[in-house]
């Protein structure tokens, strides 16, 4: 009788450790075929929500989308754009790091992440973007002007 207590006590608290190790995490079980067709319709429900300038909810639906499918870089470059739109540089900064993480050679990526490193007030930062950027796209005459704007003023 003993030894079946302990075992079953031992069995209650594994199954507590394991719910609270896994609290907070969107567990789907789902295909990853699914997660990719939830993803897309996400994202979609973002898109038409950013084009009616309803960002708080474009900005959910980007975040579901990216549940389903973290790497998705159309969708972390949509999510950058509306924390843009909605004066959240912090939030795009941290989006558009994920994002030039993923794709290196994305030469829009860097000349947003120094933007939204602009509206933080990271002047270095911002810098270094956008000459990331131009090294990868030379023919940008706006982020040019922008980095140029940035030294004259330091």
């Amino acid at each position: 009788k003993g030894l079946t207590k302990g075992i079953l006590l031992c069995v209650i608290i594994s199954f507590i450790f394991i719910g609270v190790e896994t609290a907070g995490e969107k567990v789907t079980g789902i295909s990853k075929q699914d997660a990719e067709k939830l993803a897309i319709e996400h994202q979609t429900y973002g898109n038409k929500y950013d084009d009616n300038g309803k960002f708080k909810e474009a900005i959910e639906e980007y975040q579901k989308s990216l549940e389903y499918v973290s790497d998705n870089a159309e969708t972390l470059f949509n999510l950058a754009i509306v924390y843009l739109k909605a004066n959240k540089p912090t939030e795009a900064a941290a989006t558009l790091e994920k994002l030039v993480k993923l794709s290196a050679n994305d030469a829009e990526g860097y000349t947003l992440l120094g933007i939204a490193y602009r509206g933080c007030g990271k002047e270095t930062e911002s810098k270094n973007a956008w000459e990331r950027s131009l090294k990868l796209n030379p023919d940008q005459p706006k982020v040019k002007e922008m980095l140029n704007d940035k030294v004259s003023k330091q």
